[in-house]
């Protein structure tokens, strides 16, 4: 796609947007097979929905459909009326009749454009199913998807990712109860079509293991102005915005100037210096007015440390103060969020669990008493174990008795044993990012205490909801610009697209990036929906 060109012709009717909408616009628009400004004329209002305002959709579309756009070439066909894009089964009559138009597109247009899956050579499980509106086995969706794949390779020998999508989004449209990333209570994964459009990318490529044209777009994609090694990254990047809808913001608040606003951040740290953190529920609304300060401060380059960050706007530190400003920042409200998602998919998620026969995972059902652990902390686990992970990436085990005997070296451990000393209960953790530690005693299954350490430094709690704590440490990796740690990232990411829904098109928040979803986080999350289906 021609990227400076689509987004020249974008911003020359939204000139306000803001650089991570614009960002995630271009990504959608190269996956719906947008390669031209001339394509832009195909484009929906629906296509556009999860990413602009109602009116500004309406006016980017409206002026492209006004403006004078170069036409697409098609030799002599612009008065054929093509057949719709579906992938409704034809009858034998209709398939005979329309074969070779299947297989032979216009000129001018891409074949994917006029592709209709051949429903008739499907396993006769797969027919049954669509008929019935219901969702296929795991094993007769392997077969379609095997039976599709060999389909489109006979008009392209590896399409890319985006033609792959477009089908899979295809297939989605036209039966949805089957093959949409759906859960029981109507909640979609993305776009819906995550998890079908990774299964048939994965058989795309492995019909093309001993081709070289792989490789070759592989190195084509590498950037060519990539930093060297041990450099300091001067720019913000992507990964900083990923998930984010006011990353950036540039409007100042209704009746607000910059001196204003200045003002009010003098009046949060005078509430700070009276009451300390218990002044958060007093300086909720002056937070909420500040919020584009705070992003100008944490947005500077080079970036500021934690620490400065904590004496300019100590209120973020609050649980209040940090759900509050991740709410801004992502318009998801995270502690609601999290509470309703372990409500709904913990048991689920414990139960599929159940069924595997795999060592970690029943080390930790081993220690789960359904009417006495708590139910965040076993889920934590389970995917941790699911994904291979060490718990260590986000937490450590410490013996309380054992650090005060030894010499805390660092910041983090006197501050740590500080506050291990004021608490009474026993069983304590501290949920840790960055380069730091999470911290628990006793038993983990029980846990009765959190605090939260970035940068060494201890910088919320102690508090005492272990959901509300793994909230606040998600919260973090957005709020103040911070990559999931590579050993943890597929936990991370599965919290945040099943628990949050926070699902990007593009991108990734992990330090090992990818153009979509991670791919084992996709197929848990299918797994999950084949089992909460099946058990129904």
């Amino acid at each position: 796609m021609d990227r400076e060109d689509v987004k020249e012709e974008i911003v020359s009717f939204l000139p306000g947007l803001s650089l991570e909408t614009l960002t995630s616009l271009l990504g959608v628009l190269e996956e719906l097979g947008v390669e031209s400004r001339a394509d832009l004329a195909f484009v929906e209002a629906k296509d556009l929905e999860k990413y602009l305002r109602p009116i500004q959709c309406r006016r980017l579309l409206n002026g492209i459909k006004n403006k004078d756009l170069p036409p697409v070439e098609v030799e002599d066909h612009v008065a054929v009326e093509s057949p719709p894009l579906t992938s409704t089964p034809l009858s034998s009559s209709e398939i005979t009749s329309n074969s070779s138009f299947s297989s032979s597109t216009m000129p001018g247009r891409p074949w994917y454009t006029d592709f209709r899956v051949r429903w008739e050579e499907m396993p006769a499980a797969i027919g049954k199913a669509t008929a019935d509106e219901k969702r296929p086995s795991p094993g007769d969706r392997r077969d379609m998807i095997k039976t599709v794949v060999d389909q489109m390779l006979v008009h392209e020998q590896n399409p890319t990712r985006a033609t792959c999508h477009t089908i899979a989004r295809m297939i989605v449209r036209d039966w949805p109860k089957s093959f949409a990333d759906v859960g029981q209570k109507g909640d979609m994964l993305g776009d819906g079509c995550y998890s079908l459009l990774q299964q048939i990318k994965t058989r795309v490529e492995y019909k093309n293991r001993n081709q070289t044209l792989q490789t070759r777009r592989r190195r084509q994609r590498r950037p060519s102005n990539v930093a060297a090694e041990g450099a300091i990254a001067m720019a913000r990047g992507p990964v900083d915005q990923y998930g984010c809808v006011r990353w950036c913001p540039e409007e100042l608040p209704a009746g607000e100037t910059e001196a204003t606003l200045e003002e009010k951040k003098q009046q949060l740290l005078n509430i700070y210096a009276e009451g300390g953190m218990g002044g958060a529920e007093t300086a909720e609304h002056l937070m909420e007015k500040t919020y584009i300060t705070q992003r100008q401060f944490i947005n500077r380059v080079p970036a500021p440390a934690i620490a400065e960050i904590k004496e300019d706007w100590p209120f973020l530190f609050s649980q209040r103060g940090l759900f509050s400003h991740f709410s801004l920042l992502t318009d998801v409200s995270i502690q609601t969020k999290y509470e309703e998602a372990m409500n709904s998919k913990g048991s689920t998620i414990i139960r599929f669990c159940q069924q595997l026969n795999r060592s970690g995972i029943k080390d930790v059902l081993a220690k789960y008493e359904p009417e006495a652990s708590d139910k965040a902390a076993c889920v934590l686990l389970l995917l941790m174990a699911y994904f291979k992970e060490p718990k260590n990436a986000i937490m450590l085990e410490a013996d309380v008795s054992c650090l005060k005997k030894k010499k805390a070296g660092c910041d983090c451990i006197r501050q740590l044993l500080k506050l291990l000393s004021l608490l009474i209960a026993p069983n304590f953790f501290t949920i840790a990012l960055y380069v730091c530690s999470l911290f628990f005693s006793g038993d983990m299954m029980k846990p009765t205490a959190w605090m939260l350490s970035i940068e060494q430094k201890v910088v919320v709690g102690p508090h005492h909801s272990f959901s509300n704590g793994i909230a606040a440490m998600f919260a973090s990796y957005y709020c103040f610009n911070l990559q999931y740690p590579e050993e943890g990232s597929s936990t991370l990411e599965f919290i945040q697209r099943c628990f949050l829904s926070i699902n990007p098109e593009r991108g990734s928040k992990a330090k090992k990036k990818r153009g979509l979803m991670n791919p084992h986080v996709s197929t848990l999350l299918r797994k999950i929906l084949d089992f909460e289906w099946i058990s129904m």
